[in-house]
């Protein structure tokens, strides 16, 4: 049996919450730490492997996280696992409590499970959640060669292992969070001082070639070869801005290799299968959806992203439905849930979800807008204009 089992020996293991807490707080190697917390609460509790699953940031998918050991005995079949066939009741309940499958072998979400899961999960295998601030972030699990028995010392013991770690989990997704969106908000100076720049070096070589006319006019070679140097001068460094630009368009281009409706319809068909929520959708053809300047098309499939794992996350919704239209100047993506429902005044300052996708869309020009849907649920709508953004600050220099 484990050392921990009665309400005594969860007190005396109390001083070791508070140097898992203290380890995971001040670590800077997140991984390291993590797994040595994890291999704490194993030792206490006396199981034999402990392998942890954390959700992808779209909440498709459990990822491993394991030691080399563990991760030989789970094998290349579970590093990632579905979150429909997982994240789901009892193992995941409103308490957040841990669960043991000693407690459910009758039942259909123990039936369901692969029978290659239960070979190393175990029929006293106990999933522990981990999470922080209402949200669920993944769980440990706790699995044992032999019969153990949870009792409730050891699952408020675990219970409470499970907070700290969800809190470090959560705090380090929210760092990873607050530096998205810093990177984010310091492209858009950067951008925006970038086209400046383009617009004053396109407009001082023109006024340059004009020189150059006067100086053939005027048949002075020394001005000549002096205005030669400096439109060279000019032209290099344009030359290199471009370059520059065309590095972060191929940056981004990365993120939407291959046609945007593609890219659509495969994060609709991993959110519906992984998750295990239906969508249904009305898409543009393709020939409409290839007007949608790239740089649009990937701050677009961002929002969808985000708006999927919202609408499974926080609003526990049953469907979803998602129209994605082109009209003849704008591009307008609709993501429309039948969950929970919420009030975005209130949505908590740690919830950066929504000032990141408002963020992208005012890259590219365009807005986000997010409601109640017309019965219930949540409604994301997000729309820009299919002119690039750059051409127009261009054009608008040609007029002056």
């Amino acid at each position: 049996m484990a050392s921990v089992s009665s309400v005594e020996d969860v007190w005396t293991h109390a001083a070791e919450l508070v140097r898992i807490n203290d380890m995971l707080a001040w670590s800077k190697d997140n991984t390291d730490s993590f797994l040595s917390a994890v291999a704490i609460i194993k030792g206490i509790i006396g199981a034999d492997i402990a392998p942890t699953y954390v959700l992808n940031e779209a909440c498709t998918q459990l990822i491993l996280i394991a030691n080399d050991e563990e991760r030989a005995i789970l094998g290349d079949e579970y590093l990632t696992m579905p979150t429909g066939a997982h994240v789901r009741s009892p193992w995941v309940n409103p308490g957040e409590w841990p669960v043991s499958a000693l407690d459910h072998l009758d039942s259909e979400a123990w039936a369901i499970l692969p029978d290659s899961f239960k070979v190393w999960f175990g029929t006293s295998g106990i999933v522990c959640s981990m999470h922080a601030d209402g949200r669920h972030l993944g769980a440990f699990l706790l699995c044992f060669k032999d019969e153990y028995v949870l009792t409730q010392p050891v699952r408020e013991f675990l219970a409470i292992a499970g907070r700290i770690l969800g809190s470090a989990l959560y705090r380090w997704q929210m760092a990873a969070r607050e530096r998205e969106l810093g990177a984010l908000e310091e492209r858009l100076r950067i951008s925006d001082e970038l086209h400046d720049d383009l617009s004053q070096q396109v407009a001082s070589l023109g006024l340059r070639t004009e020189m150059l006319q006067l100086d053939l006019r005027a048949g002075d070679a020394t001005l000549l070869t002096k205005d030669v140097g400096e439109v060279v001068e000019l032209v290099t460094r344009l030359q290199r801005r471009i370059r520059h630009e065309m590095l972060g368009l191929r940056s981004d281009g990365d993120l939407t290799e291959g046609s945007l409706l593609a890219r659509v319809r495969q994060q609709i068909d991993a959110f519906e299968s992984q998750c295990e929520v239906p969508v249904r959708s009305e898409l543009p053809t393709a020939e409409e959806a290839d007007r949608v300047p790239l740089e649009v098309g990937m701050q677009l499939l961002r929002v969808l992203q985000e708006a999927l794992a919202n609408a499974y996350l926080h609003s526990h919704a049953a469907g979803v439905m998602v129209r994605f239209l082109v009209p003849k100047t704008k591009v307008r993506l609709e993501i429309e849930d039948d969950g929970d429902g919420f009030d975005p005044e209130l949505i908590p300052d740690s919830r950066l979800g929504v000032r990141i996708m408002s963020r992208r869309m005012e890259q590219v020009g365009g807005k986000l807008e997010i409601a109640p849907a017309a019965s219930r649920g949540t409604r994301v709508v997000a729309e820009a204009p299919l002119v690039s953004v750059r051409r127009v600050a261009f054009a608008m220099d040609d007029h002056r």
